[in-house]
């Protein structure tokens, strides 16, 4: 019977089948593929996905540059090689004056406004600018200066505050890079760089402990147990003799315990200030209006010990448009 010949084609061995009867529908089964065993991954690609992850960077792409152009914003690629090197955006530029770096030892550190406060410091005997490579979207001096001067062409949106120029990217850098560093013509002219987390970010971790030439760091750190010890692997990592602005209120104890030897080491010489915050600002942002009191003399405080290591200040100075609420 034909019933009785379907019955005796049917799989009678026991399993999960007996359990649960397959639909009347044939189904034909899936060849057998061999599952690959993983690779072992490598140091630099563990590194670069460490690096990948801390910038937001989830494209899914593979490429050997762990952060690059279009992830930083900055358009700073950052090398996993051996040698781990970056180069700063300014290092090919023939700059006569120092450059002082200010830079965050961990994302929000508050570096824009620190950065602001330092220039500020030395602009009061000497010509300085300041120049913010962080992208405009992300850009803490957007609206900082008193003075619009409008794009020049090259790259840069020039302002000026008080005494200082004012330089920000006019662009989001693309596949061309960061422009050319705003070098002027005047000799004695500091140069003070906030570069913003992204480019910090790729600097920290291209860094070898060597400090490069004609550069003063200054890292920026929050006052809690976690951004202190961000801060300590950031001064290893720059070397040197930097500078630490201390962003919050006084250190209480559980703090001084988390410090590392190098915070340590430049807390007992002095060469760590406090920058108090002031509410005003955690609401409205840098404006053109002046610093609060408190963050400009702590801007005045890290200036002073800068400025033994800045040429030393020529007898005169120009005058420029003083921020508003300021009196010249």
């Amino acid at each position: 019977m034909q019933f009785h010949e379907a019955s005796s084609r049917r799989d009678t061995t026991p399993g999960p089948s007996d359990r649960f009867p397959s639909s009347p529908a044939s189904v034909t089964a899936a060849p057998f593929t061999r599952v690959r065993e993983p690779r072992p991954l490598t140091v630099e690609a563990m590194k670069a996905a460490v690096l990948a992850i801390r910038a937001g960077a989830f494209d899914g792409q593979g490429s050997t540059p762990a952060v690059s152009g279009d992830a930083l914003g900055a358009s700073a690629e950052l090398r996993t090689s051996r040698s781990g090197d970056v180069r700063p955006p300014w290092a090919d530029v023939a700059i006569s004056g120092p450059v002082v770096l200010v830079l965050a030892g961990h994302a929000g550190a508050g570096a824009s406004t620190v950065a602001l406060a330092i220039a500020e410091g030395l602009a009061l005997d000497r010509p300085v600018q300041l120049v913010d490579y962080a992208p405009p979207a992300q850009s803490g001096l957007a609206v900082a200066s008193s003075i619009e001067l409008g794009a020049d062409g090259a790259g840069w949106r020039r302002g000026q505050r008080g005494h200082l120029d004012v330089f920000r990217l006019a662009r989001r850098p693309g596949g061309d890079g960061l422009p050319l560093f705003p070098a002027g013509d005047d000799a004695d002219r500091v140069s003070v760089v906030d570069l913003g987390w992204p480019l910090a970010l790729a600097m920290l971790e291209g860094a070898d402990g060597t400090p490069g030439k004609r550069s003063a760091y200054v890292v920026v750190t929050r006052v809690t147990v976690p951004a202190v010890r961000q801060a300590e692997h950031a001064l290893s990592a720059l070397g040197g003799e930097a500078v630490v602005a201390a962003v919050g209120p006084a250190w209480p104890r559980v703090i001084e315990a988390g410090c590392g030897p190098l915070l340590t080491d430049l807390r007992s010489r002095g060469r760590v200030v406090r920058v108090p915050l002031d509410r005003r600002l955690e609401v409205t942002g840098l404006t053109g209006d002046r610093l609060p009191r408190p963050v400009a003399s702590a801007g005045r405080a890290l200036a002073a010990l800068l400025a033994p290591g800045l040429p030393a200040a020529p007898r005169h100075r120009r005058r420029a448009a003083a921020p508003r609420g300021e009196q010249p």
